[in-house]
């Protein structure tokens, strides 16, 4: 059937069919890469509190061992957890905010129930030896070597670094090639993973489209729907104007 034919949107009913035959695209990837954008952004603040108390927590813990002192060590200091914590948090929250922007919210019990019929050994060996397949081995291949290229493009302030022979390097210098490296992946990633989420968003409209029979099974279907009937009733019931007594 010709992309012609399906020109009418798919109904909430046919989408929720979908997402729960497991056919609809996820923004899993951009998630990830939103949280590793925010990790790699809050890290420089992060080791300028952490570090310090980190290392001055573990200078403390050996000399005491050194001095014989018996004592429990002590637990990590405030410096420590606390920035430690919002760091995760954050990138956790950036992580679960951009699911929720590109998938929508997913809250219901019934998509967390097992659904036996998709556990079909044919419908996955089909699915694994298709053409869709194919064209996404191909595709994810594709942008597994851009990235290597990026990456290894990015890294060469650093690979310099570790080559040039002299003095000690002050630390600014290999933090700065580090979060210049970090940064250039990061874009990289986020590039890659909007232009995979956005062409898996498109095919999955594209497949969802219905005919107009379809439509008007669709709509027979929901008609029959003795929930949707229920609700229909109330809402009349509802409307029915109250006849008061003198």
């Amino acid at each position: 059937m010709s992309d012609a034919e399906r020109s009418i949107p798919a109904t909430p009913r046919r989408r929720e069919a979908a997402r729960q035959q497991g056919a609809a695209p996820n923004a899993s990837l951009p998630a990830f890469v939103a949280t590793a954008a925010t990790a790699v952004a809050l890290l420089p603040g992060w080791s300028q509190t952490a570090v310090p108390a980190a290392a001055a927590s573990m200078r403390a813990a050996i000399a005491s061992a050194f001095a014989g002192d018996a004592e429990v060590a002590a637990p990590l200091p405030a410096a420590v957890v606390l920035p430690t914590m919002g760091l995760v948090l954050a990138a956790a929250g950036a992580g679960l905010g951009v699911r929720f922007l590109l998938d929508g919210s997913a809250w219901k019990l019934s998509r967390a129930a097992p659904r036996w019929q998709r556990v079909d050994p044919l419908a996955g060996c089909g699915r694994i030896f298709s053409a869709a397949t194919a064209r996404a081995v191909v595709w994810n291949g594709a942008c597994l070597v851009l990235f290597a290229i990026i990456a290894a493009w990015a890294a060469t302030p650093i690979v310099g670094l570790v080559r040039a022979s002299g003095p000690i390097l002050e630390p600014q210098q290999p933090l700065a090639a580090l979060r210049g490296t970090l940064g250039l992946l990061i874009l990289a990633a986020a590039a890659v993973a909007a232009a995979q989420w956005g062409l898996a968003r498109v095919a999955f409209e594209r497949r969802l489209r219905m005919t107009p029979e379809e439509f008007q099974d669709e709509m027979r279907g929901l008609e029959a729907d003795p929930r949707i009937r229920s609700e229909r009733q109330r809402r009349a019931v509802r409307r029915q104007p109250v006849s008061g007594t003198a």
